[in-house]
């Protein structure tokens, strides 16, 4: 909980506020603590849903449905960013603000300062897919913005699950990896199975098993095996963890 007074001093700090959130878990990843604060503040919000090239089509028309006002935006591919930044700067100058200072602030690894980079075309900020790189805040000039680059941070009723699922926590750290993996192969059993089966080489047949033995062949593709020939299931979770946190696992797969 360190790091929640330097995000309180952003959203202080800043004329506007642009929060983050993951496309593939468009709710999980809405820190909603961090809401809380910026509604009291009074602050103008943008609500930016990164990595959308990381879910289906038509997931991504629900989401632009459900949240009018909201920007969608890819920094992998670099979709949606040139938007982003015209409408920082509009909104700038219909505050009669020339220089507006617009904070950055959500989970952990949700692509923040990705998308300052973007915004900025050049690496002007530390990015690692390992969670919390950014420490403390810095402002980086982009055109007529003053941007500020904020740490993640994390709720205190936030649960293991959900932590791992939205990338906020590393998959070593996990408690219960195997748990967590499930939950991911779940949503690919819901949502997009072929993707599932094509990325772990798995047959028709394994995708009509439950969640928890898909893992164990999953561990048995990847020849993550104990001595008796038994599957290393933390091993196996871990990874699954690993690339679904990476993007290497998506439902585009």
């Amino acid at each position: 909980m360190g790091f929640w007074p330097v995000v309180e001093n952003v959203i202080k700090r800043s004329d506007i506020v642009v929060l983050v959130a993951d496309a593939r878990m468009p709710e999980l990843s809405r820190n909603k603590e961090i809401e809380r604060k910026i509604v009291s503040s009074g602050k103008k919000t943008i609500l930016v849903f990164n990595k959308i090239d990381l879910i289906l089509p038509a997931d991504l028309q629900d989401l632009r449905k459900n949240n009018s006002g909201a920007f969608f935006v890819s920094v992998k591919k670099q979709k949606g960013i040139i938007e982003l930044k015209n409408f920082l700067e509009k909104l700038g100058i219909n505050m009669n603000i020339p220089e507006p200072r617009v904070g950055i602030v959500g989970y952990p690894n949700v692509g923040k300062s990705s998308v300052i980079n973007s915004l900025a075309e050049r690496a002007s900020t530390a990015i690692s897919p390992i969670a919390g790189t950014t420490r403390g805040f810095q402002w980086i000039k982009v055109g007529n913005l003053l941007i500020i680059d904020s740490p993640g941070v994390i709720p205190l009723e936030d649960k293991n699950t959900k932590l791992g699922l939205i990338a906020a926590k590393n998959p070593e750290k996990i408690s219960y990896p195997e748990k967590v993996a499930a939950e991911i192969i779940n949503m690919f059993l819901k949502k997009s199975p072929e993707a599932l089966k094509a990325h772990y080489k798995l047959s028709s047949d394994n995708l009509k098993l439950e969640a928890y033995e898909v893992l164990l062949e999953i561990g048995k593709k990847r020849g993550y095996l104990m001595k008796g020939g038994i599957v290393d299931e933390t091993k196996t979770a871990i990874q699954i963890i690993r690339e679904w946190q990476t993007g290497k696992l998506s439902f585009n797969s």
